[in-house]
């Protein structure tokens, strides 16, 4: 063991007793401190503690995972609602043709002539000369029906856009502004 220096023990004895107690104000003080007192809590306390009790527990992924799929369900039917679908028969005199393919055009220009004509879709026509395009944005189209080659309908007529023509820049722009239409394509004759 070590020896006690004499100063030290000299020190010591000489301020033992000397500090005062401290005052009873200043265990209350410390009291509050280590331990405050209850407060009423208000709405947005008591949502807050809600909401940080979500941090650290297994509810708040679940919660999120929800949140996004709504959030993801919604923004694909916001951008959907504004599509339209385009549908009609095509037709080779009073019959209607078997197979083809229908052709959608977007037309960028405001007048004849139609410079800026783009390909959007193509769809084949079915065996009861159905045809339908899905995802239409709004604007100007052209569509274009093209028989099956070597059929007889290609025989007799001729590939044709709507309103019976045959040739793009005197074919009729077909508007597309709310509603969903049904047009029917009829093949001009040779």
């Amino acid at each position: 063991m070590q020896e006690k220096d004499p100063i030290e023990e000299y020190y010591r004895k000489a301020f033992t007793g000397f500090e005062p107690p401290p005052p009873d104000q200043t265990w209350e003080k410390i009291r509050t401190g280590i331990h405050p007192p209850d407060v009423k809590k208000g709405r947005m306390v008591i949502l807050k503690g809600r909401i940080a009790g979500y941090s650290h527990s297994g509810r708040l992924y679940p919660l999120l995972a929800t949140a996004a799929m709504v959030l993801l369900l919604f923004i694909m039917w916001f951008s959907y609602s504004h599509k339209h679908n385009i549908r009609g028969h095509a037709y080779a005199g009073e019959t209607r043709i078997c197979m083809g393919t229908a052709y959608l055009f977007k037309v960028y220009d405001k007048v004849k002539p139609y410079d800026t004509v783009l390909l959007v879709q193509s769809v084949p026509v079915d065996n009861k000369g159905f045809y339908q395009f899905h995802g239409v944005d709004q604007g100007n189209y052209f569509i274009r029906i093209n028989p099956l080659p070597g059929t007889e309908v290609i025989r007799n007529y001729i590939p044709s856009f709507y309103d019976q023509d045959s040739v793009a820049s005197e074919a009729n722009i077909i508007r597309i502004e709310t509603e969903d239409p049904t047009i029917d394509v009829h093949l001009v004759p040779r």
